[in-house]
């Protein structure tokens, strides 16, 4: 079988958001709508430099923000139920319908995945393995970074019931863990970062703010975010354009908390449940040089009846949310049978892993791709 490989290998790839380059029409807005979006936002100076030299040589300790159980999250009405939520408690006194939401949801759900009549998400999605994440497999993932046996990493997890119905009462258990990590490293010269993945962002984004208010002591030296839907991804954005949501607060809603040196945040434009965020420092877009192998799909679905059955399995696997949601500690893989290629994206090692460890300054590189 021909393997096609896309690697985004040695070095990282920075993407803002108005440079984003989308995966297919229906993925994105183009690029002038996010500029339109985007165009007042003062989006703070980049302090990349400063958070590498900071207390240079000394592994950290990282603070581990888990997401939503793994099996809430994909394609149905209940999933677009948390991004209804996010919006809610943004603008609490938005007049937002969540059945206009779900019907134009379900209506996008059937052009992006060619559904027949009757046919569901869910019926493309049963055929297609998932993976289960285990409530830590942040923690998990950190130790399988290449040479962390040889390192001094420490982990404090955010051990939490991964509902998003105890987002309210979580929030303030999470002050408490990062106020108390912090006291409890800053005299040691450890740098404190923190990782957080999908809806966990949600949850540190807020608690991070809190603390810059009752704490202002309290320092992050890095925030490292990944899969966030603080800003839903942009096809999603689109359905909430469709019915009227104001895009322009809503990003000027996510800002950079105060006591965050550096934010770095990893994102994938075929996971719907993340996107470039303006407040970052900086955005790394893994699937940007992925083949753009939708048009092929595509045509085969609509003009070769012999292939049309495996070209719509496919044409899930390469925008499966649980697929790319998972791909920045799993990396992404597709076996696309139709057109006889293998999509392969390494993320964790050259693109997340380094975020936790800066391989260039360590005597033991810890992250080789």
């Amino acid at each position: 079988m021909k393997i096609i490989k896309t690697a985004l290998a040695a070095g990282f790839v920075v993407f803002t958001l108005s440079a984003a380059a989308p995966a297919a029409e229906l993925n994105s807005l183009n690029k002038n709508s996010v500029q339109q979006l985007t165009a007042d936002l003062k989006v703070p100076a980049p302090t990349l430099d400063q958070a590498l030299t900071t207390r240079a040589g000394l592994d950290p300790v990282v603070i581990t923000v888990p997401g939503l159980k793994f099996g809430e999250i994909g394609w149905g009405p209940f999933e677009l139920k948390h991004f209804f939520n996010i919006f809610h408690k943004l603008f609490p006194a938005s007049k937002l319908e969540e059945a206009d939401v779900i019907n134009s949801f379900v209506s996008f759900n059937r052009s992006y995945f060619f559904l027949n009549d009757g046919e569901t998400v869910a019926d493309l999605e049963a055929a297609t393995p998932q993976r289960a994440m285990p409530d830590n497999y942040l923690e998990m993932k950190l130790k399988d970074i290449p040479g962390y046996e040889n390192h001094d990493i420490r982990i404090a997890p955010f051990d939490w019931s991964r509902d998003p119905g105890d987002t309210e009462a979580t929030i303030p258990m999470l002050e408490k863990l990062i106020a108390a990590t912090y006291d409890q490293y800053k005299g040691t010269g450890r740098p404190v970062y923190i990782l957080a993945h999908s809806w966990g962002s949600v949850l540190t984004h807020q608690a991070l703010h809190n603390l810059a208010v009752s704490r202002p002591d309290v320092k992050i030296d890095r925030l490292i975010t990944a899969g966030s839907p603080l800003i839903p991804a942009n096809f999603v954005v689109k359905i909430f354009m469709k019915v009227e949501m104001d895009k322009e607060h809503l990003l000027k809603a996510v800002s950079k908390p105060a006591n965050v040196v550096a934010w770095h945040n990893i994102w994938a434009t075929r996971d719907a449940y993340s996107n470039s965020i303006p407040a970052a420092d900086t955005n790394y877009q893994t699937d940007a040089n992925v083949e753009d192998v939708e048009p092929t799909l595509i045509n085969l679905i609509l003009h070769n009846k012999l292939l049309t059955k495996e070209a719509r399995s496919d044409l899930f696997k390469i925008r499966d949310i649980k697929a790319w949601h998972a791909s920045y500690f799993y990396d992404f893989k597709a076996e696309l049978v139709s057109i006889n290629k293998e999509i392969y994206v390494p993320i964790f090692r050259p693109i997340l892993a380094p975020q936790v460890i800066d391989c260039k300054s360590q005597a033991k590189p810890v992250c080789p791709i």
